[in-house]
């Protein structure tokens, strides 16, 4: 069984998952450097998986996240970090997930949308109306991250915060 850690860009899945794993003695993975590996083994370039978005566009990098969601399956006993947008690559992620322990991670709107602009535009926004495109997508996503997961922390607190609430909510999942 894995820890699969969920939610919108700029929520702080990679560091949350990266601390996590170090209370829990386990490996951690992020889907964004798999992407990344992938797309080095097909291409013999290398992209960050930004760059692998912006240059071959959303089919492309969704493809690429479909390779990452089956290698994901074959990972045991780890902490995994998927990105923003991996639970909308294929129509019934669910069923790839439903072994495993799911972490939505929750920031509220305005701190997450300030987070992520810090960074510059990301391509998957509207460069003409971002924050128009963020709340957009923000409020298609948040059903979904609501539904999968078995625990919701909110995030807006500090990484340690939120890492000793997850490991107070793992400890009653009868599953863990």
């Amino acid at each position: 069984m894995n820890i699969i850690i969920i939610g919108f860009k700029g929520c702080g899945k990679t560091l949350i998952g990266k601390i996590l794993a170090g209370r829990l003695e386990k490996k951690f993975h992020d889907i964004d450097s798999i992407i990344e590996s992938i797309y080095t083994e097909e291409t013999k370039g290398h992209l960050s998986f930004r760059e692998i978005y912006k240059k071959h566009g959303s089919e492309y990098f969704r493809g690429l996240e479909k390779k990452t969601l089956e290698k994901v399956q074959k990972i045991k006993n780890c902490i995994i970090s998927l990105g923003g947008g991996t639970l909308f690559a294929e129509d019934d992620v669910y069923k790839r997930l439903v072994d495993n322990i799911v972490i939505y991670l929750h920031v509220e709107s305005d701190i997450l949308y300030e987070r992520i602009m810090k960074n510059g535009i990301p391509a998957f926004f509207d460069s003409a109306d971002p924050r128009k495109s963020f709340d957009k997508l923000y409020a298609e996503r948040l059903p979904t991250y609501r539904r999968l997961a078995d625990i919701i922390v909110d995030n807006s607190k500090g990484a340690e915060n939120t890492v000793n609430i997850i490991l107070e909510e793992l400890s009653k999942l009868k599953k863990f």
